[in-house]
């Protein structure tokens, strides 16, 4: 699904919740919106069209999405508990208000936590640095069936379909 297409999907409560985010948090969201189309730029160029599916490019896209957001917020912030918390709010609430099966919902969420696992680790490396370290990390992604798979990858990212 394009990003434009989500944008236009947004119904009026969501953009309503977002701007009021925007104006409790204008740098957060901010950050997030650059980290945002960022993550969908580089998904595209190293994945073309296939980042949208249940796969492991997916898996990628979202890790790269909470650590991007992380990297950028922590510009404004040096508390990253709080540069963390901001990150799992707003890409929940993305979880929250996407049409996704259950299944295609949890794998979201388990490599959002993922990305915001390894931002420790990543947040002094360039964005080229974290791109190539998490194209390194797919070959251990797991291709998980039922919900309670997610817990045996704790520390990887997982997909559902090839």
């Amino acid at each position: 699904m394009s990003f434009w297409k989500v944008i236009r999907g947004l119904e009026f409560r969501q953009v309503k919740s977002l701007a009021a985010w925007f104006l409790k948090h204008p740098l957060f969201m901010t950050s997030t919106i650059i980290a945002t189309f960022s993550t969908y730029r580089i998904s595209q160029r190293e994945f073309p069209y296939i980042h949208g599916q249940h796969n492991k490019a997916n898996a990628f896209r979202h890790a790269l999405w909470n650590i991007l957001i992380a990297k950028v917020s922590s510009r404004f912030s040096k508390n990253q508990e709080a540069v963390l918390q901001w990150t799992q709010r707003i890409t929940d609430w993305h979880e929250d208000f996407s049409p996704n099966e259950e299944m295609a919902k949890l794998m979201d969420l388990h490599n959002n936590r993922i990305g915001r696992d390894l931002f420790d680790q990543l947040s002094k490396k360039n964005t080229s640095e974290i791109i190539a370290f998490m194209k390194e990390q797919l070959p251990r992604a797991a291709k998980v069936q039922e919900p309670a798979e997610f817990d045996s990858y704790i520390d990887q990212l997982v997909y559902l379909e090839d």
